[in-house]
Formats: C-alpha cells, structure tokens, sequence
C-alpha cells in the first residue's frame, strides 16, 4: 500500500524557499570570509603600487568590493576577532548570513558577539537586525556623548578646584600681609606717639624752630600712618572686588536671572558711591 504523498502547499514551498535561501548565505558567507582571508594574503605579497592592477586583472574586483571582503575576514576570521573559543566562534558564524554579517559591521568589535548571542538572529528578518544594529548604535552614541559630557564636568570641576586653590593661596598671602601691616601700622602708631609726647615737651622746653621741625616730623609720621592705612584697605577692597566678580560668573553659570539681579545691584551701588564722592 502506497504512503500518503503530503500536499504540497504555497506555504511549505516559501519554507523550503527561504531554508535554501538561508543555508545559501550561511555558505557564501564562509566562502566570502575564505576569500577574504587569501586577499589579504596577496595584499601582504604584492610590491606596493601593484595591488589595485591586481584586483581588476586577476580576480576582478572593485577595491571597495574587495575592501568589503577583507573586512569580513578582520571581523569573524580572524582568532582575535572574537573573544570566544573556535568552537563558540564557529557556533556564531553558525548562525549568520551574508547578509546578517555585512549588517553586523556596523557594530563595534567588542560589542558584536554579545550582540549576535543576546539576539535571536537565526529567526530575525534583515530589517528587524538592521532595526536591532541602529538600536545598538543609538546606546553606543548616547553613552560616548554621556562619557563626553561628564569628561567635561570632572574637567570644569577640576579647573574650579584650581581656581579655587588658588584663591585659598591668594587669601593665605594676604592675611600675612595684613598681620605684617598691622605689625607696621602699631610701630608708626608708637612712633606719631612718641613723636607727640616729643612735640609737647618741645613746646614747653625749646623755641619755636625747634617746635616746627617736631611739628612737621609729626605731620610726616600721620601721612605715612594714614597712607599706610589707605593702602592696604585699598588693597582689600580691590581683592574683595576680584572675588565677588568671580563668583558672579560662576552665579552666571548657574542662574542668569539671579546673576542680572545682582548685577545690577552692584552697578547702582557703583554709581551712588560715585555720586557721593563727587557731591562730597
């Protein structure tokens, strides 16, 4: 008795169709990645000038079809282009086509194989992969411009860290100014009261000339106290004024709205001490 001869649908023949076609690929891209690798055998044999001539007259290929094929060999050919054993690496190529392979090149090395183990490719259509390998590359570009970004920040803190040292330095050295100045203005201090009490005991004990020149030493003493005085709160007042405009551009960094406000303070306060010196 003769088997049953299963009926032959649309259905089943697309499925012997798209099988041959699948194993078809599987065989071009192990042949392709052969050829690849005996390209770059020639390349490395031939006298510089004479590869291009070569390409065309003995195996006619383009340098960009040609280009393609070594790339194929650099990717999956090569031992080191996989971390995996030769066994897992050939279980991977398993699963690619032609095609999935060329679409797969757009992914970093060090990324790919991981990709081609996470995903389902052997039931992928080229535009779910190629939908899949722009996905990848859309977190790769992200992260590097993450990466990018906080380069910058650690870059930005650092130099306001500097800054910041610096200022400290600046602010150290003025305070030891300013005890050195204190140290100047009490002996100044002692010299116009020495000078003083000398004034007074010359006005009861000599004449008159005598009384001028003290007179005038003390006149000379109160200039160079209070000079000594103006410089130095000159001196604060313009290191005060250093610090506040730096950090109102670090405010302006942060809030400009803020800053503005500020801003503008500062300016009238500018201005009115401008007037009162000069109605004064």
């Amino acid at each position: 008795m003769n088997s049953a001869v299963p009926e032959r649908t649309s259905l089943i023949i697309a499925v012997e169709i798209n099988s041959i076609k699948d194993q078809t690929e599987k065989l071009v891209l192990h042949n392709f990645i052969e050829i690849g690798r005996r390209l770059h055998e020639a390349k490395a044999l031939l006298p510089h000038g004479e590869w291009l001539q070569w390409l065309e007259e003995s195996v006619d290929f383009s340098p960009n079809r040609a280009a393609k094929l070594m790339r194929l060999y650099d990717a999956y050919g090569l031992p080191h282009s996989s971390p995996l054993d030769s066994d897992a690496q050939d279980q991977v190529l398993s699963k690619l086509s032609y095609t999935q392979a060329l679409i797969l090149l757009g992914v970093p090395e060090e990324e790919r194989t991981q990709l081609i183990l996470d995903l389902d490719i052997e039931n992928m259509s080229t535009r779910e992969l190629k939908k899949a390998v722009d996905k990848q590359k859309q977190i790769q570009q992200e992260k590097e411009q993450a990466e990018q970004e906080n380069t910058a920040l650690r870059q930005a803190l650092d130099g306001v860290k500097e800054e910041n040292t610096e200022l400290a330095k600046e602010r150290d050295s003025l305070k030891q100014e300013a005890v050195e100045l204190r140290k100047t203005q009490q002996a100044l201090q002692e010299n116009v009261e020495k000078a003083a009490l000398q004034n007074k005991k010359l006005k009861e004990n000599m004449n008159y000339k005598s009384y001028q020149r003290v007179r005038n030493d003390l006149a000379a003493a109160q200039t160079k106290l209070f000079t000594s005085q103006v410089a130095f709160k000159y001196e604060a007042l313009e290191r005060a004024f250093k610090e506040l405009s730096y950090e109102l551009d670090l405010l302006a960094n942060l809030d400009a709205q803020v800053h503005a406000g500020y801003m503008s303070k500062l300016n009238d306060f500018l201005l009115k001490a401008m007037r009162g010196r000069m109605q004064g």
